[in-house]
This record gives C-alpha cells, structure tokens and sequence, in this order.
C-alpha cells in the first residue's frame, strides 16, 4: 500500500519533495490521504460484515487484487475485441478533421501516446505500455473512477498534467541507435460517459508544439473523445451479455461438494429415475438404460452425473453446460425435483445444485445441436473446463499477466451467482492465501536474483515455484446437535513462472480430483484475447 502511495504521487506531482514541500499542495494531499484513510476504513468494516453483495467480494478480494500489479481485465469476443481496437487506433492517428496538422497548418498541440477504455471498472483495450496502465489504473482506483463507471457516469472530464517515469526516466543507455523521449510534459484526459470511461496520455513537446504555462484542456481533444465514446455505445449490449453469460472457464460451488447435500441430491435423482423406468410408454428403453447403469456405476461425487434421467437414448445428454441449454434438452424434470425435498440447510444448498456448470457430453452434440439456437450451440463449443475428471471442481482462479500488466479473474456477477453457506468463506479465505503464497514467490524472486546462474539449469534444485495448501471447511452455525456438520475440503493452489517473463496463478478447487497447476494455467491462457 505505501509503495502505491508512493507512485501514484509521484505521477502526480513528479517527486515527494514537490508533493509535500510546496505550499499550495498541502489542500490536495489532505483530500488525497483523506481519500486513502476512508477507503482503508471502509473495506476493514466490509471485511468484517456479513453481506454476500459484490461489496463483500470488493472487500474480501481487495488485500491481494490491489497489490497485483496489474488491471482486472474482461476478455470479450473477438469482434467486439478488434471493433474497440479500431475506433481507439483511428482516434489515436489523429489524422482527421481539426486533429489534422493541414487543418490549420500548424503542428498539433497533443500528440496521444496511447489508451485505454474501461467499462463498469473493467478493462476493455489498452494501447498503453503497461507501466502508463499501471500509472493511470492506480490513479483511476485511489480517486474511485473505477467504481464511479460502475454506477453511471453522466459525464465526466479530468485533465491534468502527470509524471510517468516510463517517459522521465533518464538512465538510458547513451547508444545512438535507441530511442529517447523528447524533452516534453505529460497530460492525463479522462472522459466518461455512462459506463465507459476512456483515459487518454497525451505528450506535448517534441513533434507537436510546447506547452506554456498551466494549459487546459482542449476542447477539440475533449470533443473527439467524446464523439469516440458515443461510437462505443452501439457495443454496449455486447459488452453486457458478456458480463451476464455463465462463467467461462466454468466455475462450482462449494456448497455443492458439502456430503449431506450430494446424498441428498443422488437419492433424489434416483428415485426421479426409478419412476422413469417404471412407466409404460418407456418399457421399450427401460432394460437398456437398467442395462447400462448396472455395468458403469455413476460417480461417487456427481451431483447429478452422466447418468441422470432423459426423455431417451437419442436425447441422452451426459454433462450440462448452462440452465439455458438444460431447459433446451429436457433435463429440467430431473434437476428441478432437487429443490422439492429437503429441510434446513441441506434445502437450501439443493436450490443452487441446480446451476450448476458442467461440460455437456462430447459423444452427444450432435442431437444438442439439432435441439439448440446457433448461439446457443456455439457457447457450448466455446465453454472451457480447466479441471479433470467428468466434474467440474474449480472454484475461483486468478492468472496475472505481467508483460500486459493485466490479470484475469471471475466477474463480480460470476461470483454472486455462486452463493450459498460456505462459499463466501471460501472466497474470503482463498485471497487471504493467495496473498501469503504470494509473498513466498516475492522471496522467491530475490533468490532468483541471487542465486548463481549455474544452478537455474538443474530442475529442484532452484528457490519454490509452486506453493499450495489444503483446508478443510465446514458450514457455520450448524443446528443439528446429532450429527456432526459435514465437511468439504479444497485446495489452493499458487503456481509462478519465471519464463519468459514473470507470470503468477492462483487456482481454488476441490480435494477429489488431483490438478496439475501448470496445465491449468496453459488452459487457462492459450487463446485467450489479451
């Protein structure tokens, strides 16, 4: 947190002894640590509420996220991807209207290093170096900028001039051949409209004219980012469906691995199958499906299985990817008589088996296809399970990547559909680990740095790559004074990558099924669009 503070003024005010030893700065930095204090204050009471909202999930997840350094980022489908990507790169040229330099034959005023566009707090493009994102993002977080986009921005316009050591640093090799930065000053323009909200790093100096004096903002840039915004608002409804599709990778919850609940579930599912087999109009099918039950026993831990009841064999569909497709494929009978039976908190936890996320059977797509809307058939190509076996058993994740500056997590929205007893827990706990794995791989790196370069060739014999731990968890407040509560464990897991460039994932998922976190991080970011 104090090396936040520390960048964040100096990119505001270029040095400590320029923050604090001018006079007309003591007015700013009481609103600046004010700012500071209430937010520190603010997620320690959050911490220790008992609410379930996306606060919690801010609160809980604030200690790790904010010391990432990197930016929450949203992937989105590759068109809508390349469309932002092409309206910031044509503002970007400034090669249009009053921007042009033959407009009015004279040099342009600001020349604009790069971009990037947020919506709700998550970022969309970035056309900035990642140390610029980093500048910007931790600027943006301190003045709650992120959070004012999440709520809706009528309009919004902030200009100052900033410090980014990127562009200021003077240790540069004194080479002819590489590039230095012109003797020039820095401006920050952030302009907001509704959700999105584009921050813009303009240069002046250089190629483009001297600025003199304490100059405002231009009316001309302000307008074409304005105009660049109004652009973007034809994908907003994309952008939306995205933030309300199911998780992707998906995501369980850990209400639905609890052993009272499973059992529960099963002998409902079973006895909804038995009344199947025991119709008339399906005497035709009922040997062969006995058949096969009896010769591959269902899985031990399956909420519902492969082997739940379907309307036939040519509909038999093992595994479901979103309510929407279950719905589509006649499966809503079975799951849908979970939540009919049950009392106390077991009831509860059957309500939410209902969601869950599971890959659809590979063998079956054909007939899925032939019952489902081309959209909603391609999603089910398009859903990614990071975890073996026939179960889904990931419950959170964040993959952190350094050459972008960004890192990868579930949405908000993702994870408040996740709710149940002991899932919140899991959540809280999972970054509060996260962060002391996270410490161990920051003295793995000062080893890195230290050791002698002979011994990176031996594999073990290095500082710990790979750190992980094991709990155990049980519902709180438990009523029944018979039985025992029942008890799920979990993993989580912290995996670093020192090649090519330092990388960092964090993974969370059950006890049953053993994970290998090098594979999970290879499935996690090959092809994703960063």
């Amino acid at each position: 947190m104090t090396a936040d503070l520390v960048r964040t003024l100096r990119f505001m005010y270029k040095s400590l002894d320029r923050a604090f030893c001018q006079a007309e700065n003591v007015p700013r930095l009481d609103h600046f640590f004010s700012l500071f204090f209430q937010r520190t204050v603010r997620l320690s009471i959050l911490r220790a509420s008992t609410g379930r909202g996306a606060e919690f999930y801010d609160a809980c997840s604030s200690h790790l996220i904010d010391n990432l350094p990197g930016v929450r980022w949203l992937s989105l489908p590759e068109d809508v991807k390349t469309e932002i990507d092409t309206i910031l790169s044509d503002l970007e040229a400034l090669d249009f209207a009053e921007l042009s330099e033959d407009y009015y034959e004279t040099r342009r005023l600001y020349m604009i290093l790069g971009t990037c566009l947020f919506y709700k707090g998550y970022l969309l493009a970035n056309h900035l170096p990642k140390e610029d994102l980093i500048d910007v993002a931790l600027y943006c977080r301190h003045y709650y900028l992120l959070s004012l986009a999440s709520e809706r921005i009528g309009q919004l316009v902030i200009w100052r001039e900033v410090f980014p050591g990127y562009h200021l640093v003077k240790d540069r090799s004194p080479s002819r051949d590489e590039y230095s930065p012109p003797e020039a000053r820095y401006f920050l323009l952030i302009v907001g409209l509704k959700h999105f909200m584009l921050c813009t790093l303009l240069e002046a100096g250089g190629c483009t004219s001297k600025a003199v004096g304490n100059p405002g903002p231009d009316y001309i840039y302000v307008d074409q980012l304005k105009a660049c915004l109004l652009q973007l608002e034809m994908l907003d409804t994309s952008i939306e469906e995205r933030l309300h599709t199911s998780p992707n990778p998906c995501l369980s919850c850990a209400d639905w691995f609890l052993p009272s609940a499973r059992d529960k579930f099963q002998s409902v599912v079973n006895s909804v199958m038995m009344s199947k087999l025991q119709t008339p109009k399906k005497a035709l099918i009922s040997d062969h499906q006995t058949s096969l039950r009896t010769r591959r026993p269902s899985p031990t831990r399956s909420s519902g299985g492969s082997d739940n009841g379907s309307e036939g064999v040519g509909e038999t569909v093992g595994f479901h990817s979103t309510p929407e497709l279950t719905r589509k494929v006649g499966r809503r009978e079975s799951q849908g008589s979970g939540g009919s039976e049950g009392s106390g908190g077991s009831g509860s936890v059957l309500k939410i088996g209902k969601k869950k996320y599971t890959l659809p059977n590979p063998f079956n797509l054909g007939s899925l296809r032939r019952s489902l809307s081309e959209r909603e058939a391609e999603d089910v190509y398009k859903t990614v399970k990071l975890t073996s076996g026939s179960e889904n058993t990931l419950f959170h994740y964040i993959y952190l990547e350094t050459v972008q500056g960004v890192f990868i997590s579930p949405t908000h929205r993702e994870v408040e559909d996740l709710s149940g007893s002991i899932h919140p827990l899991l959540i809280q706990n999972f970054h509060r680990c996260c962060l002391s794995i996270r410490s161990v791989f920051h003295q793995t790196l000062v080893e890195e740095r230290q050791s002698d370069s002979t011994c990176k060739d031996y594999a073990g014999l290095g500082p710990v790559k790979e750190h992980g731990v094991l709990f155990e968890c049980s519902p709180e407040n438990w009523t029944d004074q018979k039985k025992s509560p029942p008890k799920m464990s979990y993993w989580v897991i912290g995996r670093l990558f020192l090649q090519p460039q330092p990388q960092e994932f964090y993974v969370c998922f059950h006890d049953s099924v053993a994970e290998v976190a090098v594979e999970l991080a290879f499935k996690l970011s090959f092809g994703m669009p960063l």
